[in-house]
């Protein structure tokens, strides 16, 4: 699924009687996401990602612009017919409720429009298929043995896993004991051919209504054209979808708790298998990760990735946390005051930040950023020149941002000069806290490797042209040099 996003406004109204004006929370928002990517919407606080994010979903309507998902305009859709999937920040789940049902709940008011099914022969065709191959039951069933003894829990579980099939069907084809059958062979045959009756029993009681039972379990007139119908699922069908999204984000084992038992990080899995039981064509992702601690974060994220990809679906992930949004995305946008300031590549952005908010906001720890100047070809901060420009270039006041690995220590024939006021172990490596009266806010911090023996007090460093950045004094966008 594509989503396309043209000139996206959102304005709240404001009350001028009380001297408050419209809040632009959304201004002329351009974005194209290609079929299966994963997209970060990243800024800080108010920047207007969340809001950007609800207006796909619907739950927001635009004052302006439009929401494509391939071809169709969504833009006033209700939610319920865009076919997404939304996860919370605070995950939502009913505390009543077991795992199963929180997951299940979005089915149960589902409708569908299809052609009319006979699911008494589909089920009898799907366990003559799984049937057609009892050396594989025997091994699915076997490989959950411990102690010498097979639970039926147990093995009704694997083959609800292995066959994606409910809790029902497999419950049945236990029942069957192939796996400690003499002759599995000739047992499954017994067993396919009662459920080729069924399906002929089906046959002459459609004939005698008058219809007929088509090769794919379509339910025809006797002219042959299908009969459409408005249907819920049934209960079999909603079990096994069920049970594939808990497969999915590795919560089998939980479907019968409530969420209170769960941890964070369960919880939030949970959540994410009921906005995928659906089947969505989009998944939208509001700081998903927010309120879990810091090493549980690390390992959802990676999960959340793993499931995308997996699932192949299309999907928005909102956050302020950069790290996260540059660990698993695979386009990422920044947003400031509701405009879009960059997209691209993660590590493209990084590299190549288009402004000084960019610049500032991408990086642990934060880039360095000095009040510096150009003039007669050469980048100065303070009586330093640090660096030679482009001669073209009109001298100017800039701002010089400076990647925290930028640094080269180098006393000799150093450029740029800078007092070292605290040295910090971190592994291998050392962080170097010093000051500068050009810095434009903060401390400086410096990485460099632990071999390295520095002292506190002035230093001189080189500056690594690749981590260096020029950008304008009064518009903040990037100079070349």
């Amino acid at each position: 699924m594509k989503i396309k996003i043209v000139g996206l406004t959102k304005k709240f109204p404001g009350d001028p009687k009380k001297g408050i004006k419209d809040t632009v929370a959304v201004d002329s928002l351009n974005l194209d996401i290609n079929d299966g990517e994963l997209v970060g919407l990243l800024g800080p606080s108010g920047c207007g990602k969340s809001t950007t994010l609800y207006m796909v979903s619907g739950l927001k309507d635009p004052t302006d612009g439009q929401i494509y998902f391939d071809d169709e305009d969504v833009t006033f859709l209700a939610p319920e017919k865009r076919g997404i999937g939304l996860v919370f920040q605070n995950y939502a789940l009913y505390p009543h409720m077991t795992v199963y049902k929180n997951i299940s709940f979005p089915l149960t008011s589902l409708k569908l429009k299809e052609n009319k099914k006979s699911f008494k022969a589909e089920r009898a065709r799907r366990l003559i298929e799984i049937l057609s191959n009892p050396e594989e039951i025997a091994d699915v069933i076997t490989a959950v043995e411990k102690d010498n003894k097979i639970k039926k829990n147990d093995a009704v579980f694997a083959l609800c896993s292995h066959y994606h099939i409910s809790k029902l069907l497999a419950e049945q084809i236990y029942s069957y004991k192939l796996h400690i059958s003499s002759d599995p062979k000739k047992d499954a045959t017994k067993y396919v051919s009662a459920a080729l009756i069924d399906v002929e029993e089906e046959k002459r009681e459609l004939v005698q209504q008058h219809l007929i039972l088509a090769d794919n379990n379509d339910i025809l007139k006797e002219d042959g054209t299908p009969i459409e119908v408005t249907r819920k699922l049934t209960k079999d069908e909603i079990d096994a979808l069920v049970r594939d999204a808990a497969r999915l984000v590795q919560i089998e084992q939980y479907l019968d708790r409530k969420p209170a038992e769960l941890s964070g990080g369960q919880q939030q899995r949970v959540a994410i298998a009921r906005a995928l039981v659906k089947k969505p064509r989009v998944l939208l992702l509001d700081e998903p990760l927010s309120n879990l601690d810091a090493r549980l974060r690390i390992q959802t994220r990676e999960e959340i990735r793993k499931i995308q990809q997996k699932t192949n679906i299309t999907t928005i992930f909102v956050t302020h946390d950069q790290e996260e949004a540059m660990s698993i995305c695979d386009k990422i946008l920044v947003m400031k005051d509701g405009k879009a300031m960059q997209e691209g590549n993660p590590q493209e952005v990084y590299r190549n930040p288009s402004n000084l908010f960019v610049a500032k906001f991408l990086g642990t720890p934060p880039i360095n950023v000095f009040n510096g100047y150009i003039k007669d070809g050469g980048l100065y901060i303070g009586n330093e020149r640090i660096s030679d420009v482009n001669s073209s270039l009109d001298d100017k006041n800039v701002y010089v941002a400076i990647r925290p690995e930028g640094f080269i220590i180098d006393n000799k024939n150093g450029v740029f000069s800078l007092d070292c006021k605290e040295i910090v172990t971190m592994g291998r490596d050392l962080s170097l806290i010093c000051s500068s009266p050009f810095l434009v806010s903060g401390k400086i911090k410096i990485i460099i490797d632990s071999d390295l023996k520095p002292e506190i007090g002035k230093i001189k460093f080189s500056i690594r042209p690749t981590k260096l950045y020029v950008f304008d004094g009064e518009t903040e966008e990037r100079i070349t040099i």
